[in-house]
């Protein structure tokens, strides 16, 4: 092969590379700043009750995310209040205050309840939902917006922001629960199938609790499982 063709089959597969890397970004993602990825339920993790976080459309890719909900699940044997407010993040360009969340009429759902995408389709449990577990849900509107750059949110924070999107950030503030887990879905439209419901991958959504030493196990559980890898990569 001469090295013209070998250097077009290079270029070739880097386009292909950074092709897959951008469309690997999903229609919605959940990130909180200041939060540790945990790697073993693939989670961002929080401890403090008062912390932003980000509700993220993919709107260049995808087009306009239709009626957008944020779910929190807690513990049904709680009683406690999660407050969101409409702000901005400094950490990328962020020019959109967005609208103040509408609460449903899950405010909160039933025990074991779980929330329902468009369609009527239920939003798969994830080990979340269920017994035991009800939630607050609240209406966002529809994402339609390509004035943020965005990347994919899973592991660390994003290197690379190759798709522009939408961002609503929230100051979020919990009383009186010990665990808040957080889950986005909404709808896109296409010519076939037509109506299609999307949510924030499980690898993409977040969780407050304020046990320091879970936090702990966490970390040390990331490490261990990063310390595996690096062996089984030298074997």
């Amino acid at each position: 092969m001469s090295m013209a063709k070998l250097l077009l089959l290079v270029s070739l597969l880097t386009v292909i590379v950074e092709m897959n890397k951008a469309f690997a970004i999903p229609a919605l993602q959940i990130y909180i700043e200041g939060a540790i990825y945990n790697p073993n339920d693939e989670t961002w993790l929080i401890t403090k009750p008062e912390f932003t976080l980000w509700v993220i459309g993919n709107v260049q890719q995808f087009g306009t995310i239709y009626d957008v909900k944020l779910a929190a699940a807690v513990k049904s044997n709680e009683l406690g209040t999660i407050t969101l407010t409409p702000t901005t993040t400094s950490l990328v360009p962020d020019p959109s205050l967005p609208p103040t969340p509408i609460y449903t009429e899950n405010f909160p759902s039933p025990d074991g309840a779980i929330p329902i995408m468009h369609g009527g389709r239920p939003l798969p449990p994830h080990g979340i939902y269920g017994p035991g577990v009800k939630f607050y849900e609240w209406s966002l509107g529809n994402f339609t917006l390509t004035d943020s750059p965005i990347g994919d949110f899973i592991g660390h924070f994003p290197t690379e922001f190759p798709k522009w999107g939408q961002i609503n950030a929230y100051i979020v503030t919990v009383s009186g629960f010990s665990w808040v887990h957080f889950d986005a879905y909404g709808y896109i439209v296409k010519r076939n199938p037509g109506n299609r419901p999307v949510f924030a991958p499980f690898s993409h959504d977040a969780e407050y609790t304020p046990e320091p030493s879970f936090l702990i196990l966490v970390l040390a559980g990331g490490a261990i499982l990063l310390q595996m890898r690096k062996r089984h990569f030298k074997a």
